[in-house]
């Protein structure tokens, strides 16, 4: 996968008053948003990101978070430098554009809902 390539692995209705539950992966494109649009919902209720991989994840990143905007999860990662205060770490924007992000959001389908 290239950097910013998102595959989705699992698309599918929840309920019948149209909640969806989208699932799948980014990889990191060296900017601080990566964005993941999910154009088939109609909004993103809640959304969750954590590194994919058994092994630890080295100094870049450390961290993954995320926010959401309309129908697109930004995945914000984050490294670690030694330029705090007594030389502990501060977290500074991670320029990574290869760790895979796993995601999972939940929302409206974009298809009326049928009550």
């Amino acid at each position: 996968m290239a950097a910013g390539d998102v595959v989705i692995a699992r698309d599918m209705p929840i309920d019948r008053h149209g909640l969806r539950l989208v699932t799948g992966t980014v990889t990191l494109d060296g900017g601080n948003p990566t964005p993941i649009a999910l154009t088939m919902l109609a909004s993103v209720d809640m959304a969750v990101v954590s590194m994919d991989g058994s092994v630890a994840p080295g100094a870049d990143p450390v961290l993954v978070t995320s926010s959401v905007s309309g129908t697109t999860i930004n995945v914000y990662a984050w490294k670690a430098t030694t330029a705090g205060a007594g030389g502990n770490a501060d977290l500074i924007a991670s320029t990574n554009n290869a760790r895979i992000v796993s995601f999972m959001a939940l929302g409206v389908n974009k298809v009326e809902a049928v009550t």
